[in-house]
């Protein structure tokens, strides 16, 4: 398939033009990039006047450029910050694998990859890990290409340090960490260590050195030494060794591989140890992808803060390498019944959808295109149990594929009816309409932090409370408020329940309440501390 990305592309992005903005990725990163516009801040980055400090810039320059060209968020043009490093991986690593003349099957590998829970949830939802992930797979191609000596290796050996560094300016450490710890550790398995100044010598640690000097340069200009003492210790030492945030015990990603690597978890594992068990891997490429995965693997789990995600950097190097070992296997036994299981799977789909279509049915405005959606899986399903019973596994692995994007594809049409349970947008634009009719000018939440990026919406800060008392100060102070509090607190939260008891809900959904609360008498309004600052 000749134009096989750009029919991935056309397939996925209808998701993202359907989609509200998901509020802990999305719609925060806009919230803090529009503190920044406004600000005139560029290396520097704050969340409601709190520090930002966890990542790096260059993501959040990319979707700056997008508002300072088309003048708004457009979340599509935003979406292809995911899209386009996703197809960009696939890219790389199909040259890299064809030019080795390895016997592979692109089209499979590109099938398994975007496909893989976790990769294609990845593809859909705008972080910086798939961004940081392809120059991370760019880096340790371009170490390749000065390994075998490539016609462009001389070009290589400076490039390499730019493109770790982009890695290392997208997300963080991991980005430097996982090339260069690979780089060594594939080197040593050579017994090549004394060559490692061909790739990481003097010139590469001084580009690398001279381009970090100058970003934590203009850090220290713009936010001063506490915002550079936070970048360069707090968010690299305190995650690291002992983390204040997403802290998970050494083997936290083993388990999880269970299901973020689904629906192909099973097939990946027979295929690693059919690689093992008859010693395939056995070339210098075979070997580079397993030390790329048994490193970082390791880095990652030895760090204190952890999420599903951050793993994303393993996932192109571990299928490509077992869609390599799959060309050996084809009519393995355990190959096919790990492909089975899941298409046995699909294939129930549609029937269980059916049985309790009631409850389903009753949320989405259109049931139609579910059903769709459903057959679609269910026909792959199917499909792909009669082609392993001819013994054409490749085909098999494409169908249930091709059903899991389309499966997708159509699910993109259903958005609109369940955005509702995705993003905060219908939420916020009821309130704005109540806003206007009642002329309210405050707006405040109740323990709901992620609420506060909200101001996306509203054009209006959120005030945050978390004590009743600071609630009943609001009610003192302010004349009218709009008052956003999620359904756990409203069954919970017993103080909460009488003191808002005096109050109708002026708007709902099936997580949210919100209410108009009016000002108790008329003293001079006074704006409440930041909870920051409490």
């Amino acid at each position: 398939m000749r134009y096989r990305y750009l029919y991935y592309i056309l397939l996925l992005i209808p998701a993202f033009l359907f989609r509200d903005y998901t509020p802990t990725n999305e719609l925060k990163y806009i919230s803090i990039i529009d503190e920044a516009l406004k600000n005139g801040t560029w290396f520097t980055f704050y969340n409601h006047g709190a520090v930002y400090a966890d990542k790096p810039p260059l993501f959040f320059w990319l979707i700056m450029l997008i508002k300072l060209i088309t003048g708004t968020y457009n979340m599509w043009l935003i979406g292809l910050f995911s899209l386009l490093p996703t197809i960009g991986i696939m890219a790389v690593m199909d040259r890299w694998v064809r030019k080795e003349g390895i016997a592979s099957n692109p089209l499979v590998s590109n099938a398994l990859l975007l496909t893989t829970g976790m990769f294609l949830g990845s593809a859909l939802v705008v972080r910086m890990d798939m961004l940081m992930t392809f120059f991370i797979v760019v880096s340790l191609y371009i170490f390749w290409t000065i390994y075998k000596n490539d016609e462009h290796a001389r070009i290589g050996r400076h490039v390499l340090p730019v493109f770790i560094f982009l890695a290392l300016f997208t997300k963080g450490p991991i980005g430097l960490l996982i090339p260069v710890v690979s780089i060594i550790s594939f080197l040593v398995l050579k017994k090549q260590i004394r060559t490692i100044g061909r790739y990481l010598g003097w010139q590469q640690w001084a580009i690398l050195a001279g381009l970090c000097t100058l970003w934590f340069a203009l850090i220290y200009v713009e936010g001063g030494r506490d915002y550079l003492y936070n970048i360069l210790f707090k968010q690299t030492i305190g995650r690291g060794v002992n983390s204040f945030h997403h802290k998970e015990p050494f083997w936290f990603y083993v388990p999880r591989m269970i299901w973020s690597f689904a629906p192909w978890s099973l097939l990946y594992v027979v295929l690693l140890w059919k690689g093992i068990q008859q010693k395939t891997i056995n070339d210098d490429l075979k070997k580079f992808f397993l030390i790329v995965i048994s490193t970082s693997l390791i880095l990652l789990s030895a760090i204190s803060s952890k999420l599903d995600i951050y793993l994303l950097p393993e996932y192109p190097f571990i299928v490509y390498l077992c869609s390599i070992i799959l060309m050996d296997n084809l009519n393995n036994k355990f190959v096919k019944m790990a492909i089975t299981v899941p298409a046995l799977l699909f294939a129930l789909i549609l029937p269980a959808i059916i049985v309790f279509s009631h409850k389903i049915f009753a949320i989405l405005n259109n049931p139609i295109l579910l059903l769709a959606a459903c057959t679609m899986l269910t026909f792959g399903g199917v499909v792909a149990i009669i082609l392993l019973h001819k013994k054409q596994t490749l085909r098999a692995i494409c169908v249930i594929s091709f059903a899991i994007i389309g499966l997708v594809f159509i699910g993109s049409f259903i958005i609109p009816s369940v955005n509702k349970y995705i993003g905060f947008r219908e939420m916020a634009s009821s309130a704005l309409v109540l806003a206007k009719k009642k002329k309210v000018v405050h707006y405040a939440c109740y323990k709901f932090n992620t609420a506060s990026n909200m101001d996306v919406y509203l054009n209006s800060e959120l005030q945050q409370t978390e004590t009743v008392s600071q609630l009943d100060s609001m009610a003192h102070h302010w004349n009218k408020t709009i008052l956003f509090v999620r359904k756990k607190e409203l069954l919970h939260d017993e103080e909460l329940i009488k003191w808002i008891g005096r109050y109708s809900p002026v708007g709902k959904t099936d997580e949210y309440s919100w209410y108009l609360i009016e000002q108790k008498n008329t003293d001079k309004l006074v704006h409440l501390p930041a909870r920051g600052n409490e």
